[in-house]
């Protein structure tokens, strides 16, 4: 408990994102800039981690180097009861993601190397140079609307390298529901906010973010930390034909286009659609997942989709506004 309230509470990162510059409020960790509680008409959720190579680290490159991540879950407090509800479990819905610029700037990735291991581990190679690690959950949590007032989110981080030098955070942003798009105004998608950076090692480490006080969450913790949780059954989105669409999508997977993503957003074919077993490897694109982007606003590096990669970014950017309004997360629009 007294580390994750340490993880929650201002000061207390343990280094800062290597190119990623001081003004943005998320540089410095936790910050209460976020939305803590969703929108009332929201049923949607989505947590999300990041790592970077530490500030001040020597250079150092290793290309067998992995970062693993394990046990990722992200639960909501229902506001009737207090319980804790499981939306996102990372044995039910793996994780994906990128290697993104530090800054956002361009939104510019390249493709994130994925092995999945036992117990519904997952490795991902180490930040490259000039880039991070960002990944998140490859379909969104979801909760009937107006029934949930807070968020946790926990991950289990390690790299397989101890000379690496790397700081990781954990975070989640609300979104309206499981197939919204994303929108400029990220009125679709407000930021909740993220932890404080902790150094990673080869001893697991378990990171998590709180959307509320310290009282509060010392009150009433989440799981694991105190009982179990209740299942919150899923929640329907709208039609899709109640959706607006932009011109642009276009379907590069066989079968059916599911606009998880926004609209203008492509379905990229990936293996890891599938089933998985422990040791399978690929190429791990930004697929059609649970961050949106929007179309045409992305440069791209070899295979990756234009639309899809403003996954991260942009769901984050949602995170920039004043307190319980503004998180600024790693994306341009937090830039100015």
């Amino acid at each position: 408990m007294s580390d994750l309230v340490r993880q929650n509470t201002r000061g207390n990162s343990e280094g800062f994102p290597a190119g990623v510059p001081p003004s943005y409020n998320w540089y410095q960790g936790w910050n209460d800039g976020g939305l803590w509680s969703p929108p009332a008409d929201f049923s949607a959720v989505e947590g999300w981690g990041q790592v970077y190579p530490k500030v001040g680290a020597p250079p150092y490159s290793n290309p067998s180097a992995a970062i693993e991540v394990a046990n990722a879950k992200t639960y909501v407090r229902t506001k009737q009861s207090g319980e804790w509800a499981l939306v996102q479990d990372q044995s039910k819905t793996q994780l994906t993601g990128g290697h993104f610029v530090p800054d956002f700037v361009g939104n510019v990735a390249i493709p994130m190397k994925a092995i999945h291991l036992a117990g519904a581990t997952i490795s991902f190679d180490a930040p490259p140079a000039g880039y991070n690690n960002h990944f998140w959950y490859k379909a969104r949590g979801t909760y009937p609307a107006g029934t949930v007032d807070a968020v946790y989110v926990q991950m289990d981080i390690r790299t397989t390298d101890p000379n690496l030098h790397l700081v990781a955070m954990v975070g989640a942003d609300w979104w309206r529901h499981t197939k919204a798009p994303y929108l400029d105004d990220h009125s679709n998608n407000p930021g909740i906010g993220g932890s404080n950076w902790i150094e990673l090692s080869t001893q697991w480490k378990t990171i998590g973010f709180y959307s509320m006080s310290a009282e509060e969450f010392r009150a009433g913790p989440a799981p694991p930390l105190q009982g179990s949780a209740i299942e919150m059954p899923p929640a329907e989105a709208p039609p899709l034909s109640s959706m607006p669409k932009r011109g642009g999508e276009t379907l590069l997977d066989s079968g059916s286009f599911e606009p998880t993503v926004g609209s203008g957003e492509r379905k990229i074919a990936n293996v890891n659609d599938g089933a998985y077993q422990a040791g399978q490897s690929y190429q791990q694109f930004m697929e059609a997942g649970s961050r949106l982007t929007s179309a045409g606003s992305i440069k791209t590096i070899d295979a990756l989709s234009n639309d899809s990669i403003l996954v991260l970014s942009l769901a984050l950017a949602a995170l920039v506004k004043v307190r319980r309004g503004s998180f600024a997360g790693p994306s341009k629009k937090a830039l100015g």
